[in-house]
Order: C-alpha cells, then sequence, then structure tokens
C-alpha cells in the first residue's frame, strides 16, 4: 500500500521518470506537472492512502525487496466503463526501467490482478485499450 510514509521515495520516482509518467492515465492528462513539489506530492499520495483506507481505490509502491528504492505504481480504481469492473493503471519509473524490469513488473500486476482480486472485467487504459476506445466505453 502506498502510504504517506512513501511520499519522499514516491516524489524522487515520479521527478526522475516525469516524462515517461505523462499518458499514464490519459493522454493528455498532465501528471506529473513539471511544477510538483514534495509539499503537492505528499497531499497526492495522503489522498491515495485515504482512497485505501476507505476502500474506493487502492493504490500500491512497486519497490526494491529493501524497501528503499520505487520502482513504480499501481492504481486499482472502479471504473463506469461499460464491461468492466475495474481499471488497472500503473508504471514503471526510471530505477524498473534501469534494472530491466518493465516486462517483469508489468506481467506480475496482470498476474496478481487476475489471480487475487474478484474482478471479472479488468480494463488495463493506454496499454491494452486504446485511450480512444477506453473514453468511448465511458472510461474516461
Amino acid at each position: 500500500m502506498l502510504t504517506i510514509d512513501d511520499a519522499e521515495m514516491d516524489y524522487e520516482a515520479v521527478t526522475q521518470s516525469r516524462e515517461r509518467l505523462r499518458g499514464t492515465f490519459g493522454p493528455d492528462h498532465e501528471w506529473p506537472p513539471d511544477d510538483l513539489s514534495v509539499r503537492q506530492n505528499r497531499i497526492d499520495v495522503a489522498w491515495h492512502h485515504k482512497e485505501f483506507q476507505r476502500r474506493d481505490a487502492f493504490t500500491y509502491a512497486v519497490v526494491t525487496p529493501d524497501d528503499s528504492v520505487e520502482l513504480g505504481c499501481v492504481y486499482v480504481q472502479p471504473t463506469r466503463a461499460e464491461g468492466y469492473d475495474a481499471a488497472v493503471y500503473f508504471w514503471i519509473g526510471e530505477a524498473g526501467v534501469e534494472r530491466d524490469l518493465e516486462t517483469a513488473i508489468g506481467d506480475h500486476v496482470r498476474e496478481w490482478i487476475e489471480t487475487d482480486w474478484p474482478f471479472e472485467a479488468v480494463a488495463y487504459p493506454g496499454r491494452e485499450i486504446p485511450w480512444s476506445a477506453w473514453e468511448s466505453l465511458g472510461g474516461a
């Protein structure tokens, strides 16, 4: 679970990977902004932490075995998109790419969602479903 205690580590991963993360949540989505501050990131992470506590949405940090480096994040969210009961977004930061873990993390996320989550139909917008198709399903 991504928690407020992870905010600084998350900030480092996000800012080091800013360009590769653009478009994670949609082709016109501007996250992460150029002016993202540690304070603003702390607020964002706290919001994800609260969503998790309320069981509204679930955000996980993907970290090294010693928890010292964030390699990416996974977001499991409800959706109103026709035919899907959840949407999963994830990103792999520079630290994950440098360790050649991009494919392994993506494969593990899909397997984990398939085997451990109670969903019948999961969407991976921008990955397995083109953004234009996702928007036409009401997932925007």
